[in-house]
């Protein structure tokens, strides 16, 4: 048995050797439509997540995007990068969706986005462990969305795990 079956516990799927490898920059522009309809979904009533117009007359330049966006953002990514042909992180790492579950994710907030921002995410493959005897893998993801100009304005750290049996 070599040394990353080993590490992967008894039925370890994450390829563990992908640690520290970070994504290709994936340039996505915020559409106003998607962050409505986000903010719809949450249950946000506050309308500068929604209203240009109240948006504006609070002063921003456009809607802001609604808490937790940053999760749509990493989704947008993946598919950017399979329509340009590379494959997305979670391939990279070797999840498999039959037995995926989303741990946990946490939002650090630099700034904030608006529709119409070109923003730019990388992603880096922070750590994998597991708890359990092997039953429970888990994979740490570091994300950071950039604008050109404002620079860092989302920070996240997500966890996936591999649930078996």
């Amino acid at each position: 048995m070599g040394d990353n079956a080993a590490s992967a516990g008894p039925r370890g799927l994450f390829k563990r050797e992908t640690k520290g490898f970070v994504t290709k920059p994936v340039r996505l522009q915020l559409e106003r439509g998607h962050m409505r309809f986000f903010a719809e979904i949450l249950g946000e009533t506050d309308p500068v997540f929604s209203d240009l117009i109240a948006a504006q007359a609070q002063g921003y330049p456009d809607i802001v995007a609604p808490p937790s966006f940053a999760a749509v953002i990493e989704t947008m990514a993946s598919e950017e990068q399979r329509r340009s042909g590379e494959r997305p992180l979670t391939e990279v790492i070797g999840c498999d969706f039959r037995h995926l579950l989303h741990g946990e994710q946490h939002f650090a907030y630099d700034g904030l986005m608006y529709a119409g921002d070109e923003v730019v995410i990388t992603t880096l493959v922070e750590d994998f462990f597991e708890k359990r005897g092997g039953m429970l893998e888990f994979v740490v993801l570091l994300s950071t969305i950039s604008h050109a100009e404002r620079g860092v304005l989302v920070r996240t750290r997500r966890t996936l795990l591999h649930r078996f049996g």
